[in-house]
């Protein structure tokens, strides 16, 4: 991903908390030299020094049976939106577009363990729905097996790690602020978001690193 310096995202905690707020992700993969995708909810492990990501998809889709020891990528996005040149002091200007993402790389292993997978899918369970959790534990087995038996679970080992905070940093101080107070005012929730990640960053540059 292209990423001038004052616009990358390297702090491993920033990171985490971005995939886990924004975890539902795209899984890149080839298939025969043609690059198809996947749009699936991520789980990690939370853990900066040994990253992992868990995932499942269905046993229908096709892309699972050419993602084992194969690096992929995984693309997490969001917020982003338009930045008007109204928020620019300068006459002679452009529009752009914020936006945050990190892409993660990684080699793929399938869960062939019952107890490995309905782990994942536990885990799943708590980071979406907590209050789920006591339905989950009364379902059946035979019903747990059934549900299993139309998905594939895996692990993604991440080999290499992406993050990119494209954020106003080359602005004025007081650019930065026409362009958070637009961003609050204009109504779109990501909008907000992307406010809300400026004013966290402070949009310096030096916070990111």
């Amino acid at each position: 991903m292209y990423t001038p310096k004052i616009n990358r995202l390297t702090d491993m905690g920033e990171i985490i908390a971005f995939i886990d707020r924004f975890s539902f992700g795209i899984l890149l993969s080839k298939d025969n030299g043609r690059i198809i995708g996947t749009h699936i909810p991520i789980i990690s492990n939370k853990e900066p020094n040994n990253l992992k990501l868990y995932a499942h998809i269905a046993l229908a889709n096709e892309q699972w049976r050419e993602i084992e020891g194969q690096e992929v990528l995984i693309i997490f996005t969001e917020p982003h939106g338009y930045i008007s040149t109204k928020n620019y002091n300068k006459a002679e200007t452009v529009p752009t577009w914020n936006y945050m993402a990190v892409h993660i790389y990684g080699n793929v292993h399938i869960l062939h363990e019952k107890e490995s997978i309905l782990e994942v899918m536990e885990r799943t369970v708590i980071k979406y729905e907590h209050d789920y959790l006591e339905k989950w534990n009364k379902l059946s087995n035979d019903f747990k097996n059934r549900m299993l038996k139309g998905i594939v679970t895996f692990r993604v080992d991440i080999t290499d790690i992406e993050g990119k905070a494209k954020l106003s940093q080359n602005k004025t101080e007081e650019e930065k602020e026409n362009i958070i107070s637009s961003l609050k005012g204009s109504g779109i929730s990501t909008d907000s978001l992307l406010a809300e990640y400026m004013e966290h960053f402070n949009t310096t540059g030096d916070d990111l690193k």
